[in-house]
């Protein structure tokens, strides 16, 4: 098991030095929603264990952020004030949605706010952390970008 981990790890690490060298030079890179949801498939198995479900990846303009992770059950969804916005109502159904900007400086910067949104989804989904943010479990993953040449930050 173990072995096959180390594999995957070095496949999904020679691929995205590859990919890294053809994007390299371009500037501005406009990502799809198509090509993100090929990059969470090829990451899920190799830093979340495959534990992420299938999740809409949304990308267009956003103010302020280059990616959020978003669970459809506030305000959006139900009444004003039903639950404590702060925690994560995990007794009813929730759609969760990674949104990402339509326009990153590189394509690194693409591919590790993917990352990044993938890790609070894997804190809202496996782990349930009731604030999914830049805490413990969060950085908790920072040695297993790095095996695969990413970097996770804030």
């Amino acid at each position: 098991m173990k072995k096959s981990l180390k594999n995957t790890r070095k496949s999904l690490k020679k691929q995205l030095k590859k990919t890294l060298l053809v994007k390299a030079n371009i500037q501005q890179y406009k990502p799809t929603s198509i090509v993100a949801a090929y990059w969470f498939r090829k990451l899920n198995p190799t830093l979340f264990g495959n534990r992420l479900g299938g999740v809409q990846i949304q990308v267009n303009k956003l103010q302020h952020d280059w990616g959020r992770c978003i669970a459809n059950w506030d305000n959006r969804k139900t009444p004003k004030g039903r639950f404590n916005q702060r925690i994560i109502p995990y007794h009813i159904p929730i759609d969760y949605c990674i949104q990402l900007h339509c326009k990153f400086p590189t394509w690194k910067d693409f591919i590790e706010t993917l990352a990044h949104e993938m890790v609070h989804l894997y804190q809202m989904t496996v782990i349930k952390d009731p604030y999914s943010n830049h805490n413990d479990s969060f950085y908790s993953f920072k040695e297993s970008f790095k095996k695969v040449g990413l970097k996770l930050y804030r």
